[in-house]
């Protein structure tokens, strides 16, 4: 079953796909809580309305350094 999410969760970053083409990425370099990448998601989404952002939590194993 899946924890839900709360705002001071850390280690998300924004992920991102292209509505129009087949592209897709991860801004990996600045990893934060799930609050503030949320935000920024929706920053973006509006910022960017033909490409979709999202919060997205980094596998335990990873490593950003």
């Amino acid at each position: 079953m899946l924890e839900p999410v709360h705002e001071n969760d850390p280690g998300f970053i924004v992920a991102w796909h292209s509505k129009r083409e087949h592209r897709a990425g991860k801004f990996k370099d600045r990893v934060m809580t799930w609050g503030n990448a949320h935000r920024a998601a929706e920053k973006l989404q509006q910022e960017h309305p033909e490409n979709t952002y999202w919060a997205e939590h980094l596998p335990p194993d990873y490593s950003h350094h």
